[in-house]
């Protein structure tokens, strides 16, 4: 809804799209929108293209899940280039430091803005809790032609081994901060912890929670009272940043952008824009790599990727930030309303154009 009507005419300026994420020790971390792309299937692209769709997502402001490995690029090689870090530049960029760390090189965390420490498994497209011999390939740096032997699954874990419980979790959290000084350190887990497991969590003193649901299909009002509960939660423990994978829909259309501006008009601190790329990736999975004698292969792969994010991501971000920014309120939450009483009354917002007698 728009600002309340008030006594005095005024003009109504833009909310700043910029989120601050505010960390324990430090200066807060700067994130350009409060968008993250959560799991890039980097794996499925040569290298080339991974890289170009990196920089690409990045320059928009997008804080990207990527390790040096993944990109297919040689960690030693990047840290004798002699560029600053990322995170000196403010470019964005999450690290994911799963438990097993495969792929984690120290290259890694001198470039993350944030650090996200897996702490539960996802399945894998076969539905395992288990990764991919395509997938352990590229972070091993595996030639096309000697494969990892086997080619089947590789079981994940759910803890780092150097954890033994999650009482020692936040010893975990305070490791991540000494080996990556300038970033946020957070901690994802799928939403079934929450019920046992928050105060842990929260005990670990991480500087915000990521929940994974996106693997989980449900209703636009089930996500939006799943996140109502869980904010309430946290905040009788303590206030804490919530970043969230929303779930797939049970509709046909997946959850949007206006979806993602009604979550965080609820509270939610960044929300991430996998659902919003399914027909972006498919367009990636076409390009196919420049002939041999083409000078600069990564310019020109850039060009294509360039071409189908204007088209098919960029009115996306821009509704989005459009969107973000009539968020004036103190209270954004304040500002959503229904037409529908039955929903009005499940979620606790006004009910629009009531017309009570």
């Amino acid at each position: 809804m728009p600002p309340r009507i008030g006594q005095v005419r005024r003009g109504i300026s833009p909310a700043p799209t910029e989120t601050l994420l505010r960390r324990r020790s430090g200066v807060p971390v700067l994130l350009p929108v409060p968008l993250f792309w959560d799991c890039p299937p980097w794996h499925t692209w040569p290298p080339l293209v991974a890289q170009a769709v990196f920089q690409a997502m990045q320059s928009r402001g997008v804080l990207v899940s990527a390790l040096e490995s993944e990109l297919g690029r040689s960690p030693t090689a990047t840290a004798e280039s002699g560029d600053p870090p990322d995170c000196e530049l403010g470019i964005p960029r999450l690290m994911p430091y799963r438990n097993e760390r495969y792929g984690v090189s120290e290259v890694d965390f001198d470039h993350a803005m944030v650090v996200d420490m897996h702490l539960a498994p996802l399945r894998d497209s076969s539905g395992r809790f288990a990764y991919s011999a395509a997938r352990l390939g590229r972070w091993e740096a595996t030639p096309d032609d000697q494969p990892l032997s086997g080619g089947g699954w590789i079981p994940a874990m759910t803890l780092p081994p150097d954890v033994k419980d999650l009482k020692s979790l936040q010893s975990k959290v305070l490791q991540l901060r000494s080996l990556s000084p300038h970033a946020a350190a957070i901690i994802s887990v799928t939403p079934e912890w929450i019920d046992d497991h928050l105060e842990d969590l929260i005990a670990a003193e991480p500087d915000a929670i990521l929940i994974r649901l996106g693997q989980i299909r449900m209703t636009g009002i089930a996500f939006a009272q799943f996140t109502q509960r869980l904010l309430h939660r946290v905040e009788t423990i303590e206030k804490l940043p919530i970043w969230l994978v929303p779930p797939k829909s049970l509709a046909k259309k997946p959850l949007g952008v206006s979806d993602s501006v009604k979550t965080i008009a609820l509270g939610v601190s960044a929300i991430a824009i996998d659902s919003w790329l399914d027909e972006v990736i498919e367009e990636f999975n076409e390009i196919e790599l420049p002939a041999s004698y083409v000078s600069d292969p990564l310019q020109t792969v850039t060009v294509e990727v360039e071409e189908i994010l204007q088209r098919r991501f960029d009115p996306d971000l821009e509704n989005f930030t459009g969107l973000l920014s009539t968020l004036v309120h103190d209270r954004p939450r304040d500002l959503l309303g229904t037409f529908d009483p039955e929903i009005a009354e499940i979620l606790n917002l006004p009910c629009v154009g009531r017309l009570s007698s």
